[in-house]
């Protein structure tokens, strides 16, 4: 029998090695949830070791098998420590840790600042050298490869021991039922174990299980991406920024197609010029596409910068401006090494190094006070509403008493301590309810109260004119439903008219009473649609759908419409079948 063949059969030192490490981190994870969190839970203290645990056990094993055992557990230690001490300081800036835990970017942050040190760690301790671009590609791409290919295993492995209860369960054997589902520890060491194993043996057979073959089916993903991006640039004139601008997904949108496009060209590029794509077509889409990132770029920033100059700054935006600045970042270095000359690719390599640098630097300083999102999100709100530009109704009360940590607390209660506002009673009627609430949502879910239904009156466009809002929509409304409605009325077109009109007249002449077609601006040119029908009670709410044209006109057009009062209320431009008492009718669309 062959070498590999025992090498590919047999438990080897390192394969037992990595195991046990695995169940060791298992063990960490059982003790972490299921023991120390009974008396430590919640705590800081607690978080510190979770956070410590995490990423010491993750990053050592993303490190085995590509540098020495001991030099991968220093490293990860070396990397845990700052991190665990950065999620400290950063959820003193919350009354608690698990209002801390709702805030989704500063997990972000932690997985940040956890995985991106580990490539420069990897290449340090093969002799590399930390700036060594052939190094560094290949030591992050080794562990995206590696650990999908063990976490697969672990999977398989679940697979195996499920098939085998349900096997032995049929002759009366439970034994593999009660260890899973009665001795907690056991999923914790088998899930460990069985990843440990999965490492070891991937490590050992790195050429064939290598990032290559990935990397070579994600470079056909660039002329596709490439076609896309340049329909998208030539509609913009004719299409114009209106709809582009009118939520934050849109600039998600183009930061996330335009990370893609980084991604694919650092893939074309790849780690030296040997082994980087040489056909015409690749290295010329990898060009046009650095080209095209600006424009991508710059949109992605205008959009959050008019989001925050509308509706003022909130933890999201700050992260997304961050976001948009990175990415601005990356466009501009790419463009840049294209314009360059010859030797754009290993510029491109280069600009991607300094990147990852600026990028593990940003996710620092957001766990320290020079990045407080919270903080800068409670300034920003209040400045706003004490120069009149937001009323009370859209203060984001919930959000700072619920998410924004210390800062919102704080401007809470320099807004309980307003006195002679002009909208006084609504200020001290929202601040109250705000501060009765038992949880994140509870306010929510109650019936709107009085404040809220007259901003809602104040706000929303009635047509026709003269009519105000019936009471037998007010009665059943929700504070959530209200919150929404403010919400789409706070969208507002190039004319400044809001993004909520109702419209009430008789819709179903076989019913009794009256009818209503709500339109909500849905952000960008999109629209929310809703009837009512005082028929039917507390059960009023109804479906509204468009039938001619079978399509959304979009949300520019419709608006312009209802608020030109280009409306007028007949029969449907359908015909029904009648059969007997019933009618059928044919919808226009699949």
């Amino acid at each position: 029998m062959s070498d590999s063949t025992i090498n590919g059969t047999s438990f080897t030192p390192e394969r037992l090695r990595l195991a046990g490490f695995g169940a060791l981190a298992g063990l960490c994870g059982w003790l972490l949830t299921d023991v120390l969190a009974e008396d430590l839970g919640g705590t800081r203290l607690h978080l510190v070791l979770t956070v410590l645990a995490g990423v010491f056990f993750a990053d050592a094993l993303a490190m085995a098998g590509q540098m020495r055992a001991r030099a991968a557990v220093a490293g990860a230690a070396l990397v845990a420590l700052p991190v665990a001490g950065l999620a400290l300081w950063a959820s003193l800036r919350f009354a608690s840790v698990e209002d801390m835990l709702r805030s989704p970017h500063q997990m972000l942050a932690v997985l940040l600042l956890a995985a991106l040190p580990v490539p420069f760690l990897i290449a340090r301790g093969i002799g590399a050298g930390s700036r060594d671009y052939p190094a560094l590609f290949l030591a992050a791409w080794n562990i995206v490869v590696r650990y999908a290919a063990a976490w697969l295993f672990a999977g398989v492995v679940w697979a195996v021991v499920f098939l085998s209860d349900t096997l032995l369960s049929l002759v009366g054997i439970t034994a593999i039922d009660w260890l899973i589902s009665e001795v907690e520890l056991v999923p914790w060491l088998l899930t460990g174990a069985a990843l440990g194993l999965g490492l070891a043996v991937v490590s050992e057979l790195a050429e064939l299980v290598s990032p290559y073959l990935v990397l070579r089916l994600l470079r056909l993903l660039l002329p596709p991406l490439l076609v896309v991006m340049v329909i998208f640039a030539l509609a913009l004139p004719f299409r114009g920024l209106s709809g582009l601008f009118g939520t934050f997904s849109a600039a998600a949108t183009l930061m996330a197609i335009a990370l893609g496009g980084v991604s694919l060209i650092s893939i074309v590029v790849d780690q030296t010029e040997a082994e980087a794509a040489h056909t015409p077509l690749m290295r010329g889409a990898a060009r046009a596409m650095a080209l095209l990132l600006p424009v991508l770029a710059g949109l992605a920033v205008w959009a959050v910068l008019l989001r925050i100059g509308q509706h003022g700054l909130t933890p999201d935006r700050v992260a997304g401006g961050l976001a948009a600045l990175v990415v601005m970042g990356y466009a501009l270095l790419y463009a840049a090494s294209v314009l360059s000359g010859a030797a754009w690719m290993d510029r491109i390599r280069q600009a991607n190094i300094a990147m990852a640098l600026v990028v593990m630097a940003a996710a620092a300083l957001w766990q320290t006070p020079v990045l407080n999102a919270e903080a800068l999100s409670a300034r920003s709100q209040l400045a706003r509403f004490q120069d009149g530009r937001i009323p009370v109704v859209q203060l984001p009360l919930h959000e700072m008493r619920w998410d924004w940590g210390r800062p919102g607390a704080a401007a809470l209660a320099e807004l309980g301590a307003v006195t002679g506002h002009p909208d006084q009673a609504a200020l001290d009627a929202r601040l109250a309810e705000v501060n009765a609430a038992t949880g994140r949502y509870a306010a929510s879910s109650e019936p709107a109260g009085a404040p809220a239904l007259d901003a809602l009156r104040s706000s929303l466009t009635i047509l026709p004119e003269g009519r105000e809002l019936p009471d037998w929509m007010l009665d059943g409304l929700q504070q959530w439903e209200t919150d929404g409605w403010m919400e789409a009325c706070a969208r507002t077109d190039g004319a400044g008219l809001p993004g909520c009109v109702l419209v009430i007249g008789e819709f179903l002449p076989a019913a009794p009473g009256e009818e209503a077609l709500l339109f909500l601006n849905g952000g960008g040119d999109s629209v929310i649609r809703q009837g009512f029908v005082s028929s039917r009670g507390t059960e009023y709410r109804a479906s509204a759908i468009f039938v001619a044209p079978a399509v959304d006109p979009g949300a520019e057009a419709l608006f312009a419409a209802l608020h030109a009062g280009d409306i007028r209320i007949g029969p449907a431009s359908v015909s029904a079948l009648h059969i007997g008492a019933a009618e059928v009718l044919l919808l226009p669309w699949p």
